[in-house]
């Protein structure tokens, strides 16, 4: 059941020959309880596309659709009571540095006129959930980046929201910071029942605790699929530069490092795409043995997806024809699957 349904959804910007055209025709479902990724280089549209979703940013044509409520079609006061189903946090976490953490928490509650002695209660609880107890009292100043987010967080889930708005939420933080946070609201996902969108330029994020992504390009979704599928068979250009390694970014650097040159005198490249199941044999041993014939490793990499292992080895097969025919043969008998790599 989608609780997010976004359909023709158009926004431009300025006006003449300054006319920027941000997103262009988007429609998409997003399911109730989902953690759902939107995906893209920057100036792709992410980010409008998000205020978009809750009016922050009012389209040009098209609607949204939350919770069974067309915000496009509410009036001023309604929207605002249609806002409080959807929480969001900021990279910037945005937090109010003359307020401690729990009055940061409060304010929202403040806002929609509850009693300061069930506001109160209700931040101080929010403040343990997120890891942050006995921490009321401090400042913003007074915290870390990974503590100014989780204020964050709890101030977004102070109305109860259905859906949590994640803008860029982890690009300010160190990676192990970065971590901590994406299982908090992996965990928020769990206990809570709230729906989770994840804008982010980082495919990583969307690995570790999406379900399904959306590409987005030249304000376009240029691709849409359960994050496994797409970086396994990613489709589109837009989907490959950010879901592989290029030969000028990467797989070059990878080369000089050390780590397997490529040689243009020898045979192709190819990249085999591993599904989960497969990783855990030695393919490329196997395949050595079996057909007596050697191949170098150019570039390999493992990614962990909801739980289980997904990869991408890149390979340099031997100038010789045959044998390099006798190794796709291999491959092809084993249902591992590959694609040939631009050199």
């Amino acid at each position: 059941m989608a609780l997010i349904e976004i359909r023709g959804l158009t926004k431009a910007f300025g006006s003449g020959e300054s006319r920027v055209t941000a997103l262009s025709d988007v429609s998409l479902d997003i399911g109730q309880g989902e953690i759902f990724g939107i995906i893209g280089l920057s100036g792709a549209g992410k980010s409008t596309l998000v205020r978009c979703m809750n009016l922050l940013e009012r389209p040009d044509a098209g609607s949204v659709t939350v919770a069974g409520a067309d915000l496009t079609r509410l009036k001023p006061k309604e929207l605002r009571a249609a806002r409080r189903n959807i929480g969001m946090i900021f990279q910037g976490f945005d937090l109010l540095m003359q307020r401690t953490a729990l009055e940061n928490v409060r304010f929202p509650l403040e806002l929609a006129h509850v009693k300061r002695a069930e506001a109160d209660s209700r931040a101080r609880e929010l403040l343990k959930t997120v890891g942050l107890g006995g921490r009321e009292g401090a400042y913003p100043a007074q915290l870390s980046g990974g503590m100014k987010q989780r204020v964050a967080i709890a101030r977004a889930l102070a109305t109860n929201p259905k859906v949590l708005l994640c803008d860029e939420a982890t690009s300010a933080l160190d990676p192990k910071t970065t971590e901590s946070i994406l299982e908090l609201l992996r965990e928020l996902n769990r206990s809570l029942g709230v729906t989770i969108v994840v804008i982010t330029h980082e495919m990583r994020v969307v690995e570790r605790i999406c379900s399904r992504v959306a590409i987005i390009a030249e304000s376009r979704i240029a691709e849409l699929g359960e994050v496994r599928e797409v970086f396994l068979h990613p489709k589109t250009e837009a989907a490959k530069r950010l879901v592989l390694p290029s030969r000028s970014g990467k797989l070059e650097g990878f080369a000089e490092s050390g780590g397997g040159a490529v040689d243009e005198c020898r045979g192709e490249l190819i990249r085999l795409a591993f599904d989960g199941e497969t990783t855990d044999r030695p393919v490329i041993a196997d395949m050595i043995l079996s057909c007596g014939a050697p191949v170098s490793i150019v570039y390999a990499d493992t990614r962990s997806i909801e739980g289980r292992l997904y990869g991408h080895t890149v390979l340099q097969l031997p100038g010789d024809g045959a044998a390099a025919a006798k190794l796709k043969r291999w491959l092809d008998g084993q249902g591992i699957s590959y694609t040939k790599e631009a050199q």
